[in-house]
């Protein structure tokens, strides 16, 4: 599932990066069929992050881990995401300028979900996906209602008015979908183990073992990929006007 959600993420970055460095080709990456490929993109791979915390907390737990020596287990891996998204906001601002810089990216979600929200609900097992859905609805009515807020309510998912950055990925809605994640654990992996249903449907085919590298490398993919785009579409494409507007 991780290496769909790659495989989608370059799909869409491809129109991205059409769209930034070739505007005379007519694609749309924000609207339409292009921005539901987004969204279930970033959904996927954000329910996978619940849905993986959940199987290693339970791990842990049968290891006889708790309290902060669990917490630290997670923790590795979430300042590894949070280092990444640092250095993505750093070279986006080098990059594009204080306008354009990531400023709360989709690795930084991450990273704040495994340092801190999962920490917080991973007990609630599956009552998780009632809490996700509720983060959700709320962060959609945030979105259309909120209107021009301060820089530091934007992570709440208030509409900010004008563009924060590229790649917003605000705590609300999108936390929910890494709490539906933990909720699919629990019912998927009890214990952090196939339950037997899923055992009795769960058939290991041919070629998993390819096809699932490149999930096992998501983070390294993800850092590198855009830059290797951005220089293939630069050289296959002739921008007639390389300057970039929000839409």
């Amino acid at each position: 599932m991780r290496s769909l959600a790659i495989g989608l993420m370059v799909v869409y970055h491809i129109a991205y990066d059409v769209h930034l460095l070739a505007p005379q080709v007519a694609v749309d990456p924000f609207n339409g069929a292009w921005r539901a490929l987004q969204v279930t993109c970033a959904s996927t791979f954000l329910a996978l992050v619940g849905t993986s915390y959940w199987i290693a907390d339970q791990r842990g737990r049968s290891r006889g881990l708790s309290g902060v020596a669990l917490w630290r287990r997670h923790a590795r891996r979430g300042r590894e995401v949070l280092a990444a998204a640092l250095l993505v906001s750093l070279a986006t601002l080098l990059a594009l300028g204080t306008d354009g810089a990531v400023r709360f990216g989709i690795l930084h979600l991450i990273a704040i979900t495994v340092l801190v929200v999962l920490p917080l609900t991973v007990w609630l097992g599956a009552w998780n996906g009632v809490l996700g859905a509720g983060a959700v609805a709320v962060g959609l009515v945030l979105f259309e209602t909120g209107g021009d807020v301060p820089a530091g309510a934007l992570l709440l998912g208030f509409d900010p008015g004008d563009p924060p950055g590229v790649d917003w990925y605000p705590l609300l809605p999108w936390i929910g979908a890494s709490l539906a994640g933990v909720a699919i654990g629990a019912v998927l992996y009890p214990d952090g183990e196939r339950g037997a249903w899923l055992r009795r449907l769960v058939r290991v085919p041919r070629g998993t073992v390819v096809a699932g590298a490149p999930g096992r490398h998501s983070l390294p993919i993800y850092l590198v990929h855009q830059p290797v785009l951005i220089g293939l579409t630069g050289m296959t494409l002739s921008p007639t006007d390389t300057e970039y507007e929000w839409p």
